[in-house]
């Protein structure tokens, strides 16, 4: 098999304390450190629930506990799992359906929001979906799985993080941008902090973004560590609001994570691990 493919196939998923690779050529999801596992057809996401990992296998539409034969069907195109409160979310981009998933493997709740998004994540109590050729940031409620509103941000919105509190951050490739703008808030934090825009689904604009030498299509933090990718050629960047940085090159998509312990990279024989500085950004 060649090996630029098999790294190709690769993702890497960081939890608290575990960090998985998946391997969408083998079907197989392995935890470093621990137990390889066999999975339905196409795994191309994954996420922990403790030292559980629940895998989203796209071409079985399924979400399966990994070394166990339960799973739940899901619907088409299943693209990306994402955990808040023990709880799983995934999205599914031909039909723009989010399903709220329990530990144990039962659909307990469904959103019709949007098709085709570039990416999902949750942030605080709210969903945000990527919408790159809308130029558009779509969020829900996780408590009510109900749609909140749309916030317009940059000229192409690929792929958004939390930059703590309820700031996004947001790559935008077209600009050479990572936006930081305020997501959609609840009553008490519109009041807390002066303002109620975020309830009409406006978002607050803070002007600030991170300017890079190329155009940056993902962005991934874990607390005070902001990471930003470009794709094209392979090299990821450590930035704040005010600096930008290059921590490494020639780095295949998906085979790098954010951790508690700094950036993971994998090579396709060993992680590695690349202890960056984390100072408050």
């Amino acid at each position: 098999m060649n090996p630029a493919a098999v790294l190709l196939a690769i993702t890497l998923v960081a939890g608290s304390h575990h960090v998985a690779l998946i391997d969408g050529l083998r079907n197989e999801v392995r935890v470093i450190g621990g137990a390889t596992f066999q999975t339905g057809e196409t795994p191309v996401d994954a996420a922990f629930v403790g030292n559980d990992v629940y895998v989203l296998e796209r071409d079985a539409h399924t979400l399966s506990l990994a070394g166990t034969s339960k799973r739940v069907s899901v619907a088409q195109d299943p693209a990306f799992v994402r955990e808040s409160n023990g709880k799983l979310y995934v999205y599914s981009r031909a039909t723009g359906t989010v399903e709220e998933i329990t530990r144990d493997l039962r659909v307990a709740r469904r959103l019709s929001i949007a098709p085709f998004a570039s990416d999902f994540e949750i942030v605080g109590r709210n969903g945000y979906l990527a919408f790159p050729h809308e130029a558009k940031v779509r969020t829900f409620s996780i408590a009510s799985m109900q749609a909140i509103g749309e916030i317009k941000v940059g000229a192409v919105p690929v792929d958004l993080a939390s930059a703590g509190g309820i700031t996004l951050a947001i790559a935008d490739p077209s600009a050479k941008r990572v936006w930081l703008i305020e997501g959609e808030q609840t009553m008490a934090q519109a009041i807390a902090r002066g303002f109620i825009r975020g309830l009409l689904g406006l978002g607050l604009s803070t002007n600030r973004h991170s300017e890079f030498p190329t155009g940056v299509d993902r962005v991934a933090t874990r607390g005070s560590l902001w990471i930003a990718y470009d794709s094209s050629s392979g090299t990821l960047y450590r930035f704040t609001k005010s600096k930008v940085t290059i921590v490494a090159r020639n780095v295949a998509p998906g085979s790098w994570a954010v951790t508690d312990d700094g950036l993971a990279i994998w090579d396709g024989t060993a992680l590695r691990l690349h202890s960056v500085e984390t100072a408050r950004p």
